[in-house]
């Protein structure tokens, strides 16, 4: 089963550090987030590679990490839009977590005004639905 693994850092060059290394051990940089403004970043993570990334992680002694199953056994997958406004990108993400997706499963991009969000193939039809009424640039 996938998971999210999240883990807060107290500097931006610790969070490019913890990046570069995950990237370095082969882990494709796609199943990477960067919160910038929160010095956080998500992991979409296998079973069977969960150990080596959480080592990777650990090394550079994060302020926090939280670890999470997602909700379906699936492969996860990444849906990416962009948004014309700021405001937009803002309520996309609020009426995403209204329908009941976790927080955790939600990356909002402020400076490049996208929201990506981590899901399964069961929920992805609802997500597209929730992303288009908010008229985004693209979506992929």
């Amino acid at each position: 089963m996938a998971k999210i693994i999240t883990a807060t850092y107290a500097s931006a060059e610790t969070l490019d550090n913890t990046m570069d290394d995950l990237v370095n051990v082969g882990l494709p940089a796609e199943k990477i987030f960067i919160n910038r403004v929160e010095l956080q970043m998500k992991i979409i993570s296998g079973p069977d590679v969960e150990p080596e990334i959480l080592e990777v992680v650990n090394r550079h002694k994060p302020t926090g990490t939280e670890t999470r199953e997602l909700k379906e056994p699936e492969t996860a997958k990444v849906i990416t839009a962009t948004f014309a406004s700021a405001e937009a990108l803002k309520n996309v993400t609020d009426d995403l977590i209204n329908i009941g997706l976790p927080a955790e499963e939600i990356f909002a991009d402020k400076e490049n005004r996208q929201v990506k969000v981590i899901a399964g193939s069961v929920i992805e039809p609802e997500i597209r639905e929730v992303l288009n009424r908010h008229d985004p640039v693209e979506i992929q």
